[in-house]
């Protein structure tokens, strides 16, 4: 939805609240907006969604209270609050974002368990005089922050954060590590910068106007371990909350669009949001292989489901890979994991040159569904830990019919998954150290960050929380914006994550992944698309871009001696047996990233975006 900026502390620095929101003012083409007292400033980039008229432009204010609002994000539920507060506030717009401050004057501070959507927010309270920082419960939208000189400063991304009062940046060692030995991010409240922090999903903070802070504070957290059996009547609810997510997904005052890869879960969303769309009709954005791809097949069988598709294909060949990498990493401010990222930006590029500014997608079905590899495995664990051995064998077996995976590895990791958690991360740090020798750390890789009594909920709710949902939102977030296109995921909606969590692992992982959503589903998305074995994700040139571009293999070669961490002769050798082919192009491609971020941000290598 837009961008947005604060400097709230006694000792304002040198460095202009304008200066901050011009840095990200692509996230807003609809305008840049201020406000300031004596001890603070708001800026918002606008990205108009909802409530076209000016009338909707941030910071808003609401005359009644002094309270003053910048917001990023959209409240798919304002309707209903709106009808719900009635005549006890009289709402001078037609936006969400006076929803808010409204919901705030009704409520108090209970006014966050009425939001369902997605938002980061700062919001001013004339009466106390602080400001409450919010970030909604999955971390869909970013809240960063730093302090300098007692002053607190925050923005949607961090280059807003950077290089203010000359304050010097410096690299966060065990992040830098963490990324490229584990391909995390976005884990906890760290970021690759030192001194720049990120709100966690699901906190609110409180600051105070001479800059200091209170603890963050989280407002809601994930269920327990469902008990519930998933029956036929569980299984009609189901359609009809997902229904009912996706059409208040497709709440906008402008052009919506979906992404579209052929998978599960952009394939249901798609159909779903089509049997929405009344009389409009709803483009789509698929990247395409130039070879056979599993995925890539089934999105015309999607197309076919309904009249009210326009379809866009980009043929993802990887050729002008090092045409855009750099302005990909610049706009995530931090390294990207793979080449998927590279294909989701080109996909929000072409949206935008299509006039479509909401796009939904299917990120989050993996995790509420169980839907990689590791649910499988923690699964079973589950069932062996609790001595259900004959369960266990004919879960793997039923498994084993409908995957690609081999007994032995299903035996052998869920047995795995029954040791205790310091074994595991003893384990998983040796093996992972052999891989990257090439870089100078002594960190104890966490990799396992959450862990609990029960193994399938444990893996879960690492997905959401540091293993996959974190990444994979902040590409969706950075991505679209760097375009001006707003990413809206129905997967990441809490109403319908707290339905699915309330069943057994059991049903949730009925003999393959994604069974509820298999089952239920069947005559409203194509039977070719669920029954489908593998999981591909987006589809990805990176193999075919890094090792057929010599000027790619050029700026490698030409950067890596002078990027910190690396030692000079390991990481000549990574690269030399990444381009004779025979090395691992996942370790070779996050060392790469790690290298062009640091040069981006630390060496001014700008003129290459």
């Amino acid at each position: 939805m837009c961008g947005i900026a604060g400097i709230i502390g006694n000792n304002q620095p040198g460095f202009s609240i304008e200066k901050m929101l011009e840095r990200i003012s692509y996230r807003g083409p609809n305008g840049l907006f201020y406000w300031k007292n004596k001890n603070g400033a708001f800026g918002h980039a606008r990205l108009s969604i909802i409530d076209l008229s000016s009338d909707a432009n941030q910071p808003m204010t609401d005359d009644t209270t002094g309270n003053t609002i910048i917001f990023n994000g959209e409240i798919y539920n304002y309707i209903e609050i709106k009808k719900a507060i009635g005549s006890r506030y009289e709402f001078k717009t037609n936006s969400d974002t006076e929803v808010i401050l409204a919901a705030y004057k009704i409520y108090g501070q209970d006014f966050l368990t009425h939001l369902r959507g997605m938002f980061s927010f700062a919001l001013f309270d004339n009466t106390t005089n602080k400001v409450l920082v919010v970030r909604d419960r999955f971390g869909i939208k970013p809240f960063y922050y730093r302090k300098i000189n007692g002053t607190f400063l925050f923005a949607s991304e961090i280059k807003a954060l950077l290089k203010i009062n000359n304050e010097p940046e410096e690299i966060n060692e065990n992040k830098a590590y963490d990324f490229i030995a584990d391909c995390q991010l976005d884990c906890d409240d760290e970021t690759m910068f030192g001194n720049i922090f990120q709100l966690l999903p699901a906190h609110c903070m409180w600051v105070s106007m001479d800059g200091s802070t209170s603890s963050p504070k989280e407002y809601w957290c994930f269920p327990e371990p469902g008990v519930k059996h998933f029956d036929a009547s569980s299984g009609n609810e189901f359609v009809s909350i997902f229904n009912d997510t996706v059409r208040l997904h497709l709440r906008s005052d402008v052009p919506v669009g979906c992404f579209l890869s052929g998978g599960i879960d952009s394939s249901s969303v798609a159909c779903f949001a089509a049997e929405n769309m009344g009389e409009s009709m709803l483009h789509t954005f698929s990247a395409v292989l130039p070879y056979f791809h599993p995925e890539n097949v089934l999105i015309d069988d999607v197309l076919k489901k309904s009249n009210r598709f326009i379809p866009h294909k980009f043929l993802l060949d990887g050729d002008n890979y090092f045409d855009d990498i750099f302005s990909v990493i610049y706009h995530h401010d931090e390294p990207i994991m793979d080449g998927s990222m590279y294909a989701h930006y080109k996909l929000c590029s072409l949206a935008r040159d299509h006039g479509i500014k909401v796009l939904l997608s299917g990120s989050g079905g993996d995790e509420l569904f169980g839907g990689y590899a590791s649910h499988i495995h923690a699964y079973h664990a589950k069932l062996l830990s609790q001595l259900r051995l004959v369960s266990w064998i004919n879960a793997v077996k039923k498994v084993r019919k409908h995957s690609a995976i081999g007994y032995k590895a299903l035996f052998s990791k869920s047995v795995y998954e029954t040791l205790p958690v310091g074994v595991r991360r003893a384990f998983k740090h040796r093996q992972l150290q052999k891989r990257i020798n090439h870089v100078s750390s002594s960190y104890a890789l966490k990799h396992y960050y959450h862990t609990g009594d029960d193994a399938f909920s444990s893996n879960m709710i690492n997905s959401y929380k540091s293993w996959t949902a974190p990444p994979f939102l902040h590409y969706e977030d950075r991505n679209c914006m760097a375009f001006g296109v707003e990413a809206r995921v129905p997967f990441f909606d809490h109403e319908l994550v707290e339905f699915v969590l309330q069943f057994r692992a059991d049903d949730i992982v009925q003999g393959k992944s994604k069974s509820i959503l298999r089952n239920s589903f069947r005559g409203r998305v194509p039977q070719e698309v669920l029954d489908q074995k593998g999981k591909y994700g987006f589809p990805s040139p990176i193999d075919h871009a890094l090792r057929n571009d010599n000027y790619g293999k050029e700026i490698f070669f030409d950067l890596y001696k002078e990027t910190p961490l690396l030692k000079q002769q390991e990481t000549e050798k990574l690269a030399r047996d990444f381009y004779e082919k025979s090395g691992d192009v996942s370790i070779f491609w996050r060392t790469f990233s790690y290298i062009l971020w640091y040069h981006i941000f630390f060496k001014g290598l700008k003129n290459m975006i």
